[in-house]
């Protein structure tokens, strides 16, 4: 091991991010284009909805989260796994198969069950009297037109066709996006912003269909369904507290504020959860870049250094959306200021999804050491603070109870991932340059609340605190690592092609 470390070169800090970052660009594009746009959309629906409308919406969202998990009952995950198992083409084609003839006959029972049970679920989320049913089976709709699409999307991954990957998603995104004006600006409101992911999602399905085709053949075998369920089913309660920690507070703030105030929490909290514009491409390359470089004798170091680059990266885009957020939101919703009351969520919800980010890092110890169990008991932890905090926090506090219960939640989190992680697989984490990152952010933050109220005064002066944050980083070398690690050229090379 010390003659093979020493006659390898060494490649710069430099190599290790652009590598990850590359592959965050490709993976992670359709997300950030689903995020633009659906903040590019703010303007046209306050314009035309009211609060009660976007209120509507976003409960009902909520819903279709929560509904996808149970309709996918981990199949996707399970199939992804498996399918590396499986070593003839034949097998691979029946495992295709009869997950898609299983996904077809449990998404239909899910679907009509809803449609017979849609008063009781409309009264489960506070929706009655909304005239809430058509859009309720709207947003079951498009989660039942998914199911067919998430095979052939999962055989992109698998084949590493992750530019395919993410024009299909992004062609979806834009078809989506054409279908939410025409159909909102000529009068459709909610039901018009629901049919559009409907028709978006069954093209998608549609498009794919000839690939689903040629992979799958018509068979249906128990023991690889077993084998699929046994990986993917313990992973939807997982899945189900994930969502829980996300989205719960929207659910109960609608039980002690008017819907109109969950219209306008939201729209905030979109702003504030701007921070997973950086995020979910990171979270998508992440685990890859670390398994990749396991083998190597210098892997704990090298994390840190990137651990190091990649926090000042996510402190610095939360320090902009946290400074601009009320003005963005002033910019976004300027036919209805009463969305401006929401302002103040902002920096509170960039700070829990912050908590949500070092929990990647932090946490990672645990996949490495392939202890997989103890997700679910922390993510179950995270929901349950949330979860009470938010019953006691919104009645008397509103939306801000509900911002600093999902702190609470995502704070926990990061702390159990970081603790059961440092004990199964230690990173020396840089803590002086991380610690100085997050004073200089912190004291920026204090200094941005003394910006006079005026729009233009406030902006200029956001602005310059931001360029003293900067240029501390860089007076203080905090950004000036070792820029060293030692690497497996070939690992490097294969990686980047």
């Amino acid at each position: 091991m010390t003659s093979a470390t020493a006659s390898t070169p060494r490649v710069p800090l430099s190599a290790h991010l652009k590598t990850l970052f590359a592959h965050s660009a490709i993976y992670g594009s359709q997300d950030a284009a689903g995020q633009v746009i659906n903040l590019a959309l703010t303007p046209l629906y306050v314009w035309i909805l009211t609060p009660t409308e976007v209120g509507l919406i976003v409960i009902l969202f909520t819903f279709s989260t929560v509904a996808k998990v149970v309709f996918r009952l981990g199949l996707d995950s399970g199939f992804f796994r498996i399918y590396y198992d499986l070593e003839s083409d034949e097998e691979r084609a029946s495992l295709a198969g009869t997950i898609a003839l299983f996904s077809a006959a449990v998404s239909t029972t899910l679907f009509l069950l809803v449609a017979v049970s849609a008063p009781l679920l409309l009264k489960l989320l506070g929706l009655e009297g909304a005239h809430a049913r058509v859009p309720l089976l709207l947003a079951a709709a498009d989660i039942y037109a998914g199911t067919f699409a998430f095979i052939p999307l999962n055989l992109l991954r698998i084949q590493g066709r992750a530019r395919t990957f993410a024009a299909v998603n992004v062609g979806r995104n834009l078809l989506n996006t054409a279908l939410k004006v025409a159909l909102v600006v000529t009068g459709f409101g909610v039901t018009g912003v629901l049919w559009s992911d409907v028709l978006a999602t069954a093209a998608l399905a549609l498009g794919l269909l000839p690939m689903l085709l040629r992979h799958a053949r018509p068979a249906f075998s128990p023991r690889l369904l077993r084998e699929v369920l046994a990986f993917g089913l313990p992973k939807a309660p997982h899945g189900l507290m994930v969502q829980a920690l996300n989205l719960a507070d929207r659910l109960i703030l609608v039980r002690f504020q008017p819907l109109a105030v969950v219209g306008i929490y939201d729209k905030a909290y979109a702003l504030g959860a701007g921070v997973k514009f950086g995020l979910s491409p990171f979270e998508t390359a992440w685990q890859p870049f670390v398994l990749s470089r396991l083998r190597l004798p210098e892997a704990p170091r090298i994390l840190a250094g990137v651990i190091t680059y990649a926090a000042a990266a996510f402190v610095t885009l939360a320090l902009c959306i946290a400074l601009f957020g009320r003005e963005l939101l002033m910019a976004l919703t300027f036919t209805r200021p009463v969305f401006w009351t929401g302002a103040p969520v902002i920096p509170v919800v960039v700070l829990a999804y912050l908590l949500h980010g070092a929990f990647l890092p932090l946490s990672i110890g645990i996949g490495i050491e392939k202890r997989a169990r103890y997700y679910p008991m922390i993510t179950a932890a995270a929901a349950g603070t949330n979860i009470a905090l938010d019953l006691v926090l919104i009645p008397g506090f509103g939306m801000m109870g509900a911002a600093w219960a999902t702190v609470a939640g995502y704070f926990v989190m990061a702390a159990l991932g970081g603790i059961i992680s440092h004990r199964l697989y230690p990173i020396p984490f840089e803590t002086g340059r991380l610690g100085q990152i997050i004073l200089a952010a912190a004291a920026t933050y204090a200094l941005s609340r003394l910006a006079p109220a005026g729009l233009v005064a406030a902006v200029a002066v956001k602005a310059a605190l931001l360029g003293a944050f900067a240029l501390t980083l860089v007076a203080r070398g905090v950004l000036r690592g070792p820029g060293g690690g030692i690497v497996d050229q070939t690992t490097v090379t294969g990686e980047q092609r």
